[in-house]
């Protein structure tokens, strides 16, 4: 029986609404929406609210989301420009990616730099890395958002290198615990404490005359053939926040 109450006073309320004139159905409708029926009308009108609220808010985070990534771009940008305006040396016409490191990987001594930049943005192996003040060393892992950089302090690294004053040249390696040496000096060569060491134009990963370090010292080899200029580089590794990767296609 319950199940038909509600019918019929919809029938009822219908019935007496469509009595009498035109007036007096509108001031009895008016006030059949102001009592009986405000409930129901509010809960309508709650409805369309809260769903044009909830558009209202869904086009705001978008627009919020929108907003973020372009000034996450222009600050990038921003680091970018003054990266490029603190650089010691000139790169030539290079083109040259700005990356952030993000981590390590390997041991302390010999652990590898990740940064934030991978095939999404066309760095592929083999790709030489720099810092504003010179060499860092080159990219050997590629994944579509990092990359992992092998530095000059990991002992896998080498480099053909030269004296920047004589021309001297010899090859840039690591020892065990990161310390670098200019290696396979011909006895006689003329290199003293105090040479700058550049990349050489032996070197098929960069280009001539990139800054390398400062000769700290000289060790003869134990067989009197060879000399090693022990080297402090211009690069701090382990302070190193951001690198630029070098586009090798355009290297002249």
């Amino acid at each position: 029986m319950k199940r038909f109450v509600l019918p019929i006073v919809l029938v009822v309320l219908s019935l007496i609404l469509m009595m009498g004139s035109t007036e007096t159905r509108i001031k009895r409708a008016s006030f059949f929406s102001k009592t009986i029926f405000f409930p129901i009308s509010s809960s309508l009108e709650s409805i369309k609210t809260n769903a044009t609220l909830k558009r209202e808010v869904q086009q705001l985070d978008k627009q919020l989301a929108e907003t973020k990534l372009e000034n996450l771009r222009l600050k990038n940008l921003i680091l970018e420009s003054k990266t490029r305006e603190s650089m010691t040396f000139d790169t030539g016409q290079v083109e040259l990616i700005l990356a952030e490191v993000i981590g390590y990987s390997g041991q302390f001594q010999q652990r590898n730099l990740i940064v934030n930049k991978g095939s999404l943005d066309g760095i592929k192996p083999e790709l030489p890395v720099i810092s504003t003040y010179g060499i860092v060393g080159k990219v050997i892992t590629v994944a579509s958002d990092h990359s992992i950089v092998l530095p000059f302090t990991n002992p896998r690294f080498q480099l053909p290198v030269m004296d920047k004053n004589t021309g001297v040249q010899g090859i840039l390696q690591a020892d065990l615990s990161g310390v670098i040496y200019m290696n396979m000096i011909k006895i006689g060569s003329q290199i003293s404490v105090g040479d700058t060491i550049v990349t050489s134009n032996l070197s098929d990963l960069y280009p001539k005359s990139y800054p390398v370090g400062i000769v700290s010292r000289i060790h003869e080899s134990q067989d009197y053939l060879f000399i090693s200029a022990e080297i402090r580089p211009f690069t701090q590794i382990e302070n190193l926040e951001h690198i630029f990767i070098i586009k090798k296609n355009n290297i002249l």
